[in-house]
C-alpha cells in the first residue's frame, strides 16, 4: 500500500531526548461559533430544513378604533442544507509506531481532527464571495471607513446585530496600522482598541463589530481578498457527526489504518429573495507592508 506513515517518514520523532511531538500549528474551528448552528446529531435524515419568516411592513397595520385590520399573508421561506461527509486516512506501520517516543497514533490523530476542524473554517468563509451586498474592491485597503460603511448598509437594511468581521491578516495589517497611527508625524492619543493593536495584536471591537483574522480567508479573481461583516444569521452550520477517530488494523501489512470523518453543511442563510441580505463582502488587497 502507497502513502503508509513508516519509520522512514517519523525519523524525526525517533530521538531519543524526544519528550513531546511538535506539530505545525494552524488556525482551527473558530468560525462555528460565528454561524448559526443546527445539530443534526441522533436525528433521522442528513437535511437541515430552516424556515425564514419576512417582516411585515408597517403600512400594514391599520389606526382608529373600530377599524377592521386587513389579513396579510406572511409566506415562509424553506431553506435546505443538505450535510455531507469528508475523511482522511493515515496508515500507520508497526515498525514506525514501536520506533517513536511518542504515542504516534494519538499524534496522527490529532493532525486529522485540527485539519478538518481548519476545513469547515475554510468552506464558511467560501460563502463571503456569495453576499450581494459589497464595499471596498480591488486596490482598496482595508480601513475603519470601509467598516463603518458595511455597518451602515446592514443598519440601512434593519439588519441588527451582533455583527463579526472575519479578514484575513494582510488585510487586517493596514487596519491595525491605522489604529495605532503608525508613522504618523503627529501621533495623538491612541484609542483603546489601537493601543490593544500594538501591546498585543488583537483588534477588538470596532463600531460594534468583533474583529477576527484568519489566514482561511481567500481572494477572487482579481486578486483581492474576501473577507466579510455579518450577523451570525448571514451562515448557517449544520452538524450530522462531529468529528470521529477510528482504528483498523491490517494485519498482512502489519500496520493500523487511522480514519478520521466528520458530516456537515455549511450555507448562506439569511439573504437573497425574501430575506435581507445578513452578510457584506469586503474586498481589500492584501498589505503586509508600507
Amino acid at each position: 500500500m502507497a502513502n503508509e506513515t513508516t519509520s522512514t517518514t517519523l525519523t524525526g520523532l525517533f530521538s531519543d531526548i524526544q519528550q513531546a511531538a511538535l506539530f505545525t500549528m494552524q488556525e482551527r474551528g473558530f468560525m462555528r461559533p460565528l454561524v448559526t448552528n443546527f445539530n443534526l446529531v441522533g436525528q433521522p435524515g442528513k437535511q437541515a430544513k430552516v424556515g425564514i419568516y419576512p417582516t411585515l411592513a408597517t403600512s400594514a397595520l391599520v389606526s382608529g378604533e373600530g377599524t377592521d385590520a386587513t389579513n396579510n399573508a406572511i409566506t415562509a421561506i424553506e431553506k435546505t442544507f443538505d450535510t455531507d461527509e469528508i475523511a482522511a486516512l493515515v496508515t500507520l506501520t508497526d515498525t514506525a509506531r514501536d520506533s517513536a517516543d511518542d504515542n504516534t497514533a494519538a499524534s496522527i490523530g490529532r493532525v486529522i481532527g485540527e485539519t478538518m476542524a481548519k476545513k469547515v473554517d475554510e468552506d464558511i468563509a467560501a460563502l463571503f464571495s456569495g453576499f450581494s451586498g459589497t464595499v471596498g474592491g480591488s486596490g482598496t485597503e482595508l480601513t475603519a471607513d470601509l467598516i463603518f460603511q458595511a455597518v451602515a448598509t446592514l443598519r440601512g437594511n434593519s439588519v441588527m446585530g451582533p455583527y463579526v468581521g472575519v479578514f484575513h491578516p494582510a488585510q487586517m495589517y493596514n487596519l491595525k496600522k491605522q489604529l495605532a497611527n503608525a508613522g504618523s508625524a503627529n501621533v495623538p492619543s491612541l484609542s483603546e482598541v489601537g493601543n490593544a493593536a500594538l501591546a498585543e495584536g488583537f483588534v477588538g471591537r470596532i463600531a460594534g463589530v468583533d474583529l477576527y483574522e484568519s489566514a482561511v480567508v481567500t481572494g477572487d479573481s482579481t486578486g483581492a481578498y474576501v473577507g466579510a461583516i455579518m450577523t451570525p444569521q448571514a451562515i448557517a452550520y449544520a452538524l450530522k457527526k462531529d468529528i470521529s477517530l477510528e482504528t483498523q488494523r491490517d494485519a498482512s501489512l502489519r500496520a493500523t489504518e487511522i480514519v478520521g470523518s466528520m458530516t456537515y453543511a455549511v450555507g448562506e442563510l439569511m439573504g437573497g429573495s425574501g430575506t435581507p441580505e445578513h452578510g457584506i463582502q469586503v474586498l481589500t488587497d492584501a498589505v503586509t507592508s508600507n
